[in-house]
């Protein structure tokens, strides 16, 4: 198929009807799609016309615009999944622009369904821990629940203070052969996905705009509303203002931006073990002012990761103390540590006879056929059909996958047959969904993808509200038939048509608690690694920009007079490549060399690995922006992709450094102007700008020693002056008042004043000392900002006609103890606000009985 046919009048649409008849004669794979979402039978489907007509009209010109247009959208609001090797957030989040359309009616009858499972999974949840009706009548075998890793019996007879012990869960579905949806499997341990859906919609909204603004969608936004009510009302009965935090295993988890994303949409804080604390049998947040209590934690740790005492104790995700402080009902945690045991493939296989039993109807949503191997003829029945068949473990972990049986080897399959055979109760097989297939956008034009859409439910009152459609993920090719994240599932938005008498969204209905409006924000505290990442992007930002601003001066001056040596220029090179030595602290390597001096200020560029670079400082203000993503404006995003698309363009030993050094500073000012115009003035701002105080003020005084400090002849004490004015941002005011006789006679007198002591220049020393003493007030430290108030006083006193004379001793001596004083508090503000909890270690101690016992 050729993108010249594609482009015929209809031809995108029409060259994937004609895939889709070919792919149906050539189908045998078990697992072969069977319905599409877009086509059916009769051509298109009831509710898709408008977007049929959308693929006709843009052709497969127009909509791989529209699917590169996605892609930078995903790049500018770091939408993130994986992780990298340091630890960092992976880019590897890829959305088709083309939505999956489900009509009202549709969704309507699959929402009933969903919720009748959501009850039952509920029921069945509380039983296990509770009186375990349902393995006492073997309704449910008990090897099945009770083997099953997800089982937590640290958590028994524990209870949230809510009519439902599963407050969220999520929900995998795929349609059979007749076109019905079908449940493949449930999540409930710490559903995740629904920020992905929320950030899909965003993205998907400005690609299809057209589209989208002619289509009646039913909105998210509501169900996060619906989310943050719920997580009130299943506090402690004692909190009458509940705080909730999100616990999450940090920046190096692989759906970290869903967890920071949902924080930010439902406004509560994302804490990591090492935020949370244990005092007197209840749950602390440790913030850099106070110890804070936590009534609900939404988990997104792994029931055993979740408290190194009673589970795992080589966690460092957790809490110790967790399990108890929920049996003592001081903290809620949700979902229930626990509540993973109903992930258990096993577990679905009994559902129906379940439903039966405990609400006397049957499912409304249907699953695959399934066969339990704890049961003989069952287990028989598997093992002579095991390369026709899906084989699930009762439970999931990187050793421990589902196998598609048609793709293995004999000797794999062999392999498998003894796992089975050596712990039957262990597995059990469903047989292959068809799945259906829904179009991606290709070079190549439409291709059909399998899909699976997943949905998420939230317990609101008596009943579970559901984000209208969820999160559709498609194989990664037309042959694939895994649809996960590791096996390059790309994403899909999922548009749910409003039905024209829909009523009004549920989340207006008034919380049972008060406490939505608890305490002012700019009194909440942050905990210390909050506010260390805060106050390093502000000291990255910073240091990117004054680093930035130093290389363009040397650059521009290596580019006039490195291949005229001897000249007063190339004198006035070197004092100022010696400086960017000095204040970069990286060697200059073979810069002496023919053309080492360019390549020198490359690297000073580009290099990501060596401390003291540009990229270096880049690397690390995303990183930790990452790390505090929930406290940052969307905004940032966009400009720190910019950042790192600007850093990673090809460059050429041709590639001039000044346009690349142009665009580094217009980003890091634009980011500046963010920081300084969206975030309100509480303890957030306060770490970040003093962070930018404290390193700007410091390059500031390096940069100062390494060049003024050292006498040299006037002429060229001149040039080197002039050249660190430009790199300070101050030289049209020196020339503005030299011109007009207003300003010290002597260039390095005018420096000295405009770059240490102008109250009124945003680059001098003092202005950062004296907007650095707010910042610690908001902080809360009274003991430093007396300290920078001690130091401006010092600084002020400083006589600097003397300082610029023919003797810079008392200069340099002035600026060696002020560079010290600065090094000295900002090590002074790390010892103080930063103090992370020790690394936990759990002791485990084997009991054993006497010889007489």
């Amino acid at each position: 198929m050729s993108a010249q046919v594609d482009e015929q009048p209809g031809g995108a649409l029409e060259a994937y009807r004609a895939l889709l008849a070919s792919r149906a004669v050539e189908r045998g794979e078990p697992s072969a799609p069977a319905v599409d979402e877009l086509i059916g039978n009769g051509g298109v489907r009831p509710d898709h016309e408008l977007l049929a007509h959308t693929v006709t009209a843009m052709g497969t010109t127009g909509l791989l615009t529209r699917a590169a247009r996605a892609r930078r959208f995903v790049q500018s609001d770091g939408v993130t999944y994986g992780s990298t090797d340091d630890g960092g957030q992976a880019r590897n989040w890829h959305l088709d622009p083309l939505p999956v359309v489900l009509g009202a009616q549709e969704w309507a009858g699959l929402e009933a369904g969903l919720a009748q499972r959501a009850h039952l999974l509920d029921l069945v949840l509380a039983d296990l821990y509770g009186e375990r009706t349902l393995l006492h009548r073997r309704v449910v075998p008990a090897e099945v629940v009770l083997g099953h890793p997800g089982f937590v019996r640290q958590a028994d007879r524990v209870r949230l203070p809510s009519p439902h012990q599963l407050l969220m869960s999520a929900t995998d579905l795929a349609r059979g052969s007749d076109g019905a949806w079908q449940v493949i499997a449930d999540r409930t341990q710490a559903p995740s996905g629904a920020g992905y859906a929320m950030a899909n919609r965003r993205i998907i909204t400005r690609t299809m705009p057209a589209l989208h603004r002619g289509t009646d969608l039913a909105r998210l936004r509501s169900f996060f509303h619906t989310m943050r009510v719920a997580l009130h009302d299943v506090a402690p009965e004692t909190s009458e203002a509940p705080r909730v935090v999100v616990l999450s295993p940090g920046a190096g988890s692989e759906t970290a931006f869903d967890q920071a994303f949902m924080a930010t949409l439902l406004g509560f804080p994302l804490v990591e073990a090492d935020d949370l604390t244990m005092r007197d049998g209840r749950v602390w947040v440790r913030t850099t002012g106070r110890l804070e209590p936590v009534d609900v934690i939404l988990r997104r740790v792994d029931a055993l990761w979740s408290d190194p005492l009673d589970l795992r104790a080589d966690s460092q995700l957790g809490v110790p103390g967790l399990v108890e402080a929920t049996r003592r009902g001081t903290v809620a945690v949700v979902n229930p540590l626990g509540a993973g045991v109903l992930e258990n493939p096993g577990l679905q296989h009994f559902l129906g006879a379940v439903a039966r039993e405990v609400l006397g109807e049957d499912l409304a949503l249907g699953m695959p056929l399934s066969w339990w191997c704890g049961d003989d003829r069952q287990r028989s029945y598997v093992l002579a059909h095991l390369d026709e068949l899906v084989l699930k473990p009762l439970w999931r972990d990187v050793d421990n996958e589902s196998e598609f049986g048609w793709a293995l080897s004999r000797a794999e399959l062999d392999r498998l047959r003894a796992r089975i055979e050596a712990q039957p109760w262990a597995w059990c097989a469903q047989e292959p969904l068809p799945d259906s297939s829904a179009p991606v956008v290709t070079r190549d034009g439409l291709e059909p993808r399998r899909l699976v859409l997943r949905t998420f439910a939230v317990a609101e009152g008596g009943d579970y509200r559901f984000l209208p459609g969820g999160l559709a993920r498609v194989a990664a090719s037309m042959d694939e038939y895994r649809v996960t994240g590791s096996a390059g599932a790309l994403a899909k938005d999922v548009w749910v048509l409003s039905a024209p008498d829909a009523a009004a969204p549920p989340w207006v209905e008034r919380s049972s608690r008060p406490a939505a409006v608890a305490e002012p924000a700019p009194t909440a505290g942050l905990a210390p690694r909050v506010a260390e990442d805060l106050f390093w992007i502000g000291r990255y930002a910073e240091r990117a920009e004054g680093t930035a601003r130093l290389l363009k001066v040397a650059d521009d001056l290596t580019e006039d007079f490195d291949n005229r040596p001897g000249s007063l220029g190339a004198a006035a090179m070197t004092a100022v490549l010696d400086a960017v030595g000095a204040v970069t602290t990286v060697p200059a390597g073979d810069a002496r060399e023919p053309g080492g001096r360019v390549r020198h200020l490359r690297t000073l560029v580009t290099d990501r690995r060596t401390p003291g670079t540009i990229a270096y400082a880049v690397d690390r203000l995303v990183q930790g922006s990452q790390q505090v993503r929930d406290q940052l404006s969307l905004d940032t995003w966009p400009i720190l992709s910019r950042l790192e698309e600007t850093l990673s363009a090809e460059q050429t030993e041709e590639s001039q450094l000044q346009p690349l050094l142009e665009r580094l500073i217009e980003s890091l000012l634009a980011l500046a102007g963010v920081m300084a115009q969206s975030m309100v003035r509480d303890r957030t701002w306060a770490y970040i700008d003093a962070g930018s105080r404290l390193e700007r003020a410091q390059l500031t005084v390096a940069l100062l020693a390494a060049t003024l400090a050292p006498g040299r002849s006037p002429v060229l004490e001149g040039q080197v002056t002039e050249a660190i004015l430009v790199a300070g941002e101050s030289i049209i005011t020196h020339r503005r008042r030299s011109a007009a006789g207003l300003g010290p006679a002597s260039p390095v007198h005018s420096a000295l004043d405009l770059l240490l002591l102008d109250v009124d220049n945003p680059r001098s020393v003092i202005f950062q000392l004296d907007r650095l003493g707010p910042d610690l007030e908001l902080m809360g430290d009274g003991e430093r900002r007396t300290q920078v108030a001690e130091i401006a006083q010092r600084l002020r006193a400083a006589d600097v006609h003397r300082l610029a004379g023919h003797d810079r001793t008392a200069l340099d001596q002035l600026l060696v103890r002020l560079g010290a004083e600065l090094r000295d508090l900002a090590d002074a503000v790390e010892r103080r606000h930063f103090v992370r909890k020790a690394p936990q270690r759990t002791h485990v101690t084997e009991w054993t009985l006497g010889r007489d016992a």
